[in-house]
């Protein structure tokens, strides 16, 4: 009996086998199954963060620049002010991971930006940094408890959720420049709290500024050149040599034309500064290329009838602004030399000037053909809208503050010119 009892346990425990094995089998497989999930998960995670850190990264430079207007924001994740679309920016070192959310802005002092809020570029757009040539006033401005900036176009740039003292560099019509990260920006008037004195330099805006007129040129060492270049307009490379050396050496600043309508309506403060204009266009390759040798600025007064504005070898260091389009014509007009601007039908007047302007960046600054002027001519240049136009020797051939705009001033440089009647002249000026 006990051993047909144990043959039934043993069958049975032969029947249960199969299915504790499959159990067992099931258990691991599911086991398995699991673990594989979990790795895949692991794997799956540690791709995506993979991926997210290369993402952000690939929004990471020292240089990048906003994709659209975005906020900014402070340590603890407050809003504290925007930045403008296509703004360039400066950003702090930063070690990225996975919980990178902000990039730290080194042009604003404890600011984040959103790292998806920017993109990469190789270096900044250089800055222009001409003001720090101009002499700040002894006022300051306070801006409310918002402070927007704006660039010299009037474009938004930045929004700060905060005050900010400023020295004035620029007082314009209805706005101030003011410096900023290291960059000029404005302020409008109306988001000023107030304007008060401050001290902020000991250095004077110059009494008045000397407004050069040269022609053509010549290098004295081409027997050709000699010959054809042979008035007494025409300036040799070694005179024209030995007035840049005069401005470098005494930090005489050349200016440019803006900065030149600037000081005259009272905007901006300047040091010891001349401006130098050539008229007509013709003989110019030496005094460009030795203008940008020396980096230095001057205008020439283009007769666009005679020259292409479109193909005139420029530099950055010159300007074009206009000598009128076909007026640089004698025997026009009675007296002188006849200059067509002081009697020529209006509209005949305003479709050269309109013309001349559309070829020159629509300029605002004119020279008189042959320094021939009346008011007739004067009315005319203000209705093409110029608002500047000069002369040749008059008074004491400097231009200064409260001159006509329209009887600017200049002093023509002859062949017998000398450095000491440069010198007299800029003695005259503190």
């Amino acid at each position: 009996m006990k051993n047909k009892k144990r043959r039934t346990n043993k069958k049975r425990r032969l029947k249960i086998l199969p299915i504790v094995i499959l159990i067992v089998l099931l258990i691991l497989i599911g086991f398995g199954i699991y673990k594989k999930i979990e790795y895949d998960k692991l794997q799956d995670k540690i791709t995506k963060e993979n991926n997210l850190i290369e993402n952000i990264k690939s929004h990471y430079n020292e240089y990048v620049i906003t994709t659209k207007e975005t906020s900014v924001y402070d340590e603890d994740n407050n809003i504290i002010g925007k930045i403008n679309k296509d703004i360039e920016l400066s950003l702090e070192d930063v070690e990225i991971d996975k919980d990178t959310k902000y990039f730290k802005l080194k042009d604003f002092e404890g600011s984040y930006i959103l790292y998806e809020d920017v993109k990469v570029i190789d270096k900044l757009t250089e800055i222009n940094n001409r003001y720090q040539n101009y002499i700040p006033f002894n006022k300051n401005i306070t801006t409310k408890e918002k402070t927007v900036f704006y660039n010299e176009n009037n474009e938004y740039v930045y929004e700060i959720n905060k005050s900010y003292e400023f020295k004035i560099i620029i007082k314009d019509t209805d706005r101030y420049g003011v410096e900023f990260n290291n960059r000029l920006l404005y302020i409008k008037s109306d988001n000023v709290e107030k304007v008060y004195d401050n001290h902020n330099t000991d250095k004077s805006n110059v009494t008045g500024i000397p407004v050069f007129n040269y022609h053509a040129f010549y290098d004295e060492n081409n027997e050709t050149e000699r010959k054809e270049c042979n008035t007494s307009i025409c300036h040799s490379k070694k005179q024209f040599k030995t007035h840049l050396d005069y401005f470098k050496e005494n930090n005489i600043l050349t200016i440019k034309m803006n900065e030149m309508e600037m000081y005259l309506d009272g905007k901006i403060q300047l040091p010891k500064s001349v401006l130098l204009t050539i008229d007509d266009g013709g003989r110019t390759t030496h005094a460009i290329n030795m203008l940008t040798e020396y980096q230095m600025y001057a205008t020439i007064f283009l007769v666009t009838s005679w020259f292409d504005a479109k193909t005139y070898p420029l530099t950055e260091y010159i300007e074009l602004h206009s000598h009128g389009h076909n007026l640089h014509n004698g025997g026009e007009c009675p007296g002188g030399q006849g200059g067509a601007i002081k009697c020529l039908a209006k509209d005949k007047l305003l479709e050269d000037l309109a013309t001349a302007r559309s070829l020159l960046n629509n300029t605002t600054s004119f020279c008189y053909p042959f320094y021939e002027y009346n008011q007739y001519a004067i009315n005319i240049l203000k209705e093409a809208g110029f608002t500047m136009a000069f002369v040749g020797e008059e008074g004491d051939m400097i231009a200064h503050i409260g001159v006509n705009k329209y009887r600017i001033p200049r002093f023509v440089i002859m062949t017998h010119t000398t450095m000491n009647d440069i010198k007299v002249l800029f003695n005259s000026v503190r």
